[in-house]
């Protein structure tokens, strides 16, 4: 079974359906380099089967569709709600839920990336590469802060420090922002993956793609919640990154 979460929060940011549409279709190209197979043929949260329209993969298409899944009047201060999903025969069915461009001073903007199956297992290879796709999405989204992790590992976190959904925290991986990654220490354990816009993926996983054990994550929660990089932004919210 698969049951995998990588996503990316951030404070209040200002964007245009047509910025955002930007950053959705190099979100899902970076996507479709990782695996072909599973990040293809996307589909709108309109319908929930394979007759669900295809999502225009053009930038005035997809704002549009910006647009038109999210038409509340709340949209601009709380931001653009919008989803997609598609699933391959045999491989994890993949929904990527984003909720961006309000300037709310309490609400995070954020970005969600599901992968959920009860056939393929963790084995898997794509399950290896994902760290590879948080990097993908602190470039494409510039958050403030984001982590993967599966659903097992992110109650073990949340009940040991007492978080809420929202709270920075480390997972098999985590993105730190430019802010918060020079407060990581030189001796942390993991792998670097250098992004855009001056931050960090630090990569707990094993040589082959493995998952860490939960010891190791509490303990580099806990170092990195001492050094102030797991510090949540302050209420209310004034910029969009530590």
């Amino acid at each position: 079974m698969i049951n995998v979460t990588v996503r990316g929060f951030w404070g209040p940011r200002k964007e245009s359906p047509r910025e955002l549409a930007d950053r959705w279709l190099d979100f899902l190209g970076r996507l479709e380099e990782l695996d072909e197979e599973v990040f293809s043929d996307w589909r709108e949260v309109a319908g929930t089967g394979p007759g669900s329209p295809r999502a225009a993969l053009d930038p005035e298409g997809f704002a549009a569709y910006i647009v038109r899944s999210d038409p509340d009047l709340d949209a601009y201060p709380v931001g653009y709600r919008t989803s997609v999903w598609t699933r391959r025969e045999g491989r994890p069915k993949a929904e990527i839920g984003v909720s961006a461009g309000g300037v709310a001073d309490g609400v995070p903007q954020s970005v969600v990336l599901k992968l959920r199956s009860g056939e393929a297992d963790e084995d898997d290879p794509l399950i290896g590469r994902l760290p590879h796709a948080l990097a993908a999405l602190a470039d494409a989204w510039d958050p403030d802060w984001g982590d993967f992790a599966d659903r097992a590992l992110t109650s073990a976190v949340r009940d040991a420090f007492g978080l809420d959904n929202s709270s920075p925290r480390c997972g098999r991986a985590v993105h730190l922002s430019a802010g918060r990654a020079a407060l990581v220490p030189g001796d942390l354990p993991g792998r670097r993956l250098p992004v855009a816009h001056g931050g960090v993926v630090v990569d707990l996983s094993g040589p082959e793609g493995e998952a860490p054990g939960r010891d190791l994550v509490l303990s580099v929660n806990e170092t990195l919640r001492g050094t102030g990089a797991l510090a949540p932004l302050p209420l209310p919210m004034d910029r969009p990154k530590l």
